[in-house]
């Protein structure tokens, strides 16, 4: 049984929807738009990002948004993992099974904070700038030939549930992220913790 999980990194291992915020703050502005307060981005944030952009700003290309963000993101500090997300990202290492990161993020940003974060060696790979995970999934399944019937796709965003159920994984939602509960339902997931303690009774 070749187990394994798939995580999401930003609103799901990493703690930085603050700075998230502040970047859409800027992108906003930038872009002549009325910036959104955290409730409404909560409320109103979807994945594949570009369905969010577009939403508000239709003429908006994917290489302009790109290009913005990165410039932005690139300039927080790194965030804090959530509590308990580094016990547990070790007990699912030391139980032997297959561990992975797809996020948006820029590379530039991302790696150095995996490293940063003391998790990188855990990791069997970690895929960036990835804005529909799906494909990314997949081949994740495929190239390490995960069990689909006992692995895992984690998110905090009905993107990353989505991209998990097309993967044939089993899916899980953290309400501690991006989207709140009542939102992740929405893509019925297999499971919804609240942190991810929660993924205790799965290893």
């Amino acid at each position: 049984m070749n187990k394994g999980f798939i995580f999401d990194w930003s609103g799901t291992l990493a703690d930085n929807f603050s700075g998230f915020h502040q970047v859409c703050e800027r992108m906003f502005k930038d872009l002549g738009g009325k910036p959104l307060t955290p409730e409404e981005l909560r409320l109103n944030y979807v994945t594949p990002y570009m369905k969010f952009w577009n939403k508000y700003f239709p003429d908006l290309t994917k290489e302009k948004q790109d290009q913005m963000f990165a410039n932005y993101f690139c300039q927080l500090k790194d965030p804090d993992l959530f509590p308990g997300v580094a016990e547990s990202i070790k007990r699912l290492y030391d139980a032997g099974h297959k561990i992975f990161v797809i996020s948006s993020d820029p590379l530039e940003k991302l790696l150095p904070g995996v490293g940063k974060s003391g998790l990188a060696a855990y990791f069997d790979q970690v895929i960036g700038e990835d804005e529909d995970k799906r494909e990314s999934a997949k081949y994740i399944v495929e190239r390490f030939g995960l069990d689909s019937t006992c692995s895992y796709f984690v998110g905090d965003c009905r993107g990353d549930i989505e991209a998990g159920k097309d993967a044939n994984l089993k899916t899980i939602g953290l309400a501690w992220g991006f989207e709140p509960r009542q939102r992740l339902a929405e893509a019925n997931p297999d499971y919804i913790f609240d942190d991810i303690s929660g993924l205790n009774d799965l290893m």
